[in-house]
């Protein structure tokens, strides 16, 4: 009994990643064959069907990670920013999870500019399989660690997106790596960092670098609406008992059900209002952690896991089944179609894997 238990809980999430890593080669082999077409045609032909079809994966993630899970977002602060759609923004969060990512997109659905997601990555992911490859191509920008960024190729795309006017919803995590409390030593370099600033230190973020965001706001600002800044506190990452700060879940945790509700507070901010000057900026982005960090203490300041929530008005607004299942329904349908016997089976994975080797080879190329 304890087995067929444990089997149970482990379907959870191995059967939603099984389908959504399965339909990986399918969405880079459909990609492929757009991107072959459109070569001839202009720039923003291209970029409006990868916008589509980049929408059309996301929506089938996100009816596993939101609607199977049954999670339930709250939604706080800037209200009005849920429902205000097409906006070219630049996205800041606080970053503590691979599900921060997830969350991006869950905001960005509900703000109708699902397809239009990018982001700001570590440098290693142009290798993740499948994947790194394709968010390159998608307009994704890779830095490195340690302040090593590429000002000069970033510079380059974001100009040319600018000019282009490409719809813009580029995710960027200031913070750079993930606020652990299981490893403190990240925590107590992050607060000396701060002090070296001259800044007091941050106790549930970690200090914010500006460097790529200021490259992205002075390059893409003639084509940005506002940049909407937002804190994530996850239901379960907090021992209300020992008042202790514990993980956020991950992807593994979240399709399991270990987070039952989300707490996310938006502010949305006139990119008018935003300072140019890199020291003004710099400045202006730890106030922006500063307030995250207020947030967050209010937060953990709740009595228990129940009570806990930012302060002011809540919302909850579901993503609607007709806006994801057909998403879900094609992609899951096409990984089970190819995969029902074993040449079908070979096929899929040798094209699919095929195209993304050629992807990372490319991608190798251009690092040089």
């Amino acid at each position: 009994m304890l087995t067929a238990i444990v089997l149970l809980e482990n379907l959870k999430w191995l059967l939603p990643t099984t389908f959504m890593i399965g339909a990986a080669p399918a969405y880079i082999t459909i990609w492929a064959g757009w991107r072959a077409v459109s070569c001839i045609l202009p720039r923003w032909v291209y970029v409006k069907g990868d916008d589509f079809l980049f929408s059309t994966y996301h929506r089938n993630l996100l009816f596993f990670f939101e609607t199977l899970t049954g999670v339930e977002l709250i939604f706080y602060g800037d209200l009005n920013a849920l429902l205000k759609t097409t906006e070219n923004s630049l996205y800041i969060s606080n970053h503590q999870s691979t599900m921060d990512w997830v969350i991006a997109s869950c905001i960005a659905k509900r703000r109708g500019c699902l397809g239009h997601t990018r982001y700001v990555l570590k440098d290693g992911l142009r290798f993740l399989p499948f994947y790194g490859f394709y968010l390159g191509m998608h307009g994704s920008l890779f830095v490195k660690r340690a302040g090593k960024f590429d000002k000069s190729r970033a510079e380059r795309q974001l100009s040319k997106d600018a000019s282009d006017k490409i719809p813009t919803w580029l995710v960027i995590f200031p913070e750079g790596t993930r606020f652990n409390p299981e490893l403190p030593s990240i925590l107590q370099d992050s607060k000396q960092f701060a002090k070296d600033q001259g800044r007091e230190g941050l106790e549930h973020v970690l200090f914010p670098r500006s460097r790529a965001l200021e490259v992205c706001v002075q390059h893409l600002r003639p084509n940005l609406d506002s940049i909407i800044d937002v804190t994530i506190a996850y239901g379960g990452a907090y021992d209300y008992k020992n008042h202790q700060k514990l993980v956020a879940p991950t992807m593994q945790d979240f399709l399991m059900g270990k987070s039952p509700k989300v707490h996310i507070h938006i502010n949305k901010i006139p990119i008018d209002t935003v300072p140019s000057d890199s020291s003004e900026l710099k400045h202006w982005l730890y106030e922006r952690f500063q307030a995250k960090d207020k947030l967050l203490s209010h937060y953990y300041e709740c009595d228990s896991a129940e009570e806990a929530r930012f302060p002011g008005m809540r919302v909850v607004k579901p993503l609607s089944l007709v806006s994801l299942v057909p998403s879900c329904l094609f992609w899951s349908g096409v990984f089970t179609l190819f995969n029902i016997s074993s040449v079908d089976r070979a096929m899929y994975w040798k094209v699919g894997s095929s195209i993304a080797g050629l992807g990372l080879v490319w991608m190798a190329v251009k690092q040089r």
